[in-house]
């Protein structure tokens, strides 16, 4: 172990602990050594089916309800979608257009969907979220009420 003074900002110093092995041991006087267990972390599923389920969510914090041509993405806020592309029916086959790739979902578990292969990603479009080619925008998937 590798013990290091630090200074917070309000000059108190603490103790800072890097651990330089990948499992920490600890000495116990009946046992050699013990691994503290870490568990895996939990991927938490949002629960869709009860109304008002967003609330309280980090993501949802400017969220005020639907605007009139405006999508709201979780995490980026409103935003206007490009001409003409305001009430589009986003399914397979259809491009999403460049400006609208900026709103990537980054955790789409969170959705109870899958992680998307390689060259793929989901995004908000609107009340869906969409699996769309990075470099074309051309949808393969569409997920009604994604949000």
């Amino acid at each position: 172990m590798l013990f290091d003074l630090t200074f917070n900002r309000v000059g108190h110093a603490g103790l800072a602990v890097s651990l330089l092995a990948p499992a920490l041991t600890v000495a116990l006087p009946n046992a050699a050594h013990a691994q503290i267990y870490r568990p895996a972390p939990r991927v938490g599923v949002v629960d869709r089916t009860h109304r008002g389920w967003w609330r309280g969510r980090p993501d949802f914090v400017a969220y005020t309800g639907p605007r009139r041509g405006y999508y709201f993405a979780p995490g980026y806020g409103y935003y206007l979608p490009p001409r003409g592309f305001y009430s589009r029916r986003w399914a397979v086959g259809v491009a999403l257009p460049a400006p609208m790739r900026r709103y990537v979902v980054v955790d789409p578990m969170i959705y109870g969907l899958r992680l998307p292969p390689a060259g793929y990603r989901w995004y908000y479009a609107g009340d869906r979220l969409v699996l769309a080619a990075v470099a074309t925008g051309i949808i393969v998937e569409s997920v009604l009420g994604g949000w």
